[in-house]
């Protein structure tokens, strides 16, 4: 199960402000994933885990990194997630 995501939705915030929700997977052991935004600054990701046992980890770590316009998100797949949820404040 390496990192993927699904269900990617995308709203204004008001001005160039924009929020991105969507699910994502991923796999202990996995490359880290990425995920590309047509912005030039994140202000906030939280990924969730949504783990239905063992520990509720709110926090999965992810890098911002960016180039003309383009910021991607590397998320590290510290842990089995199947269900996980994701959300990014980015302008």
């Amino acid at each position: 199960m390496a990192f993927a995501t699904t269900n990617i939705k995308s709203c204004s915030l008001g001005g160039a402000v924009k929020l991105t929700t969507g699910d994502w997977t991923g796999a202990v052991g996995d490359a880290a994933g990425t995920l590309g935004l047509a912005a030039g600054k994140v202000y906030g990701a939280q990924f969730l885990t949504n783990l239905t046992t063992g520990p509720q980890e709110p926090v999965i770590r992810f890098s911002p990194s960016g180039t003309a316009g383009i910021v991607t998100l590397t998320v590290n797949n510290d842990m089995a997630v199947t269900a996980g949820t994701f959300s990014i404040i980015h302008a």
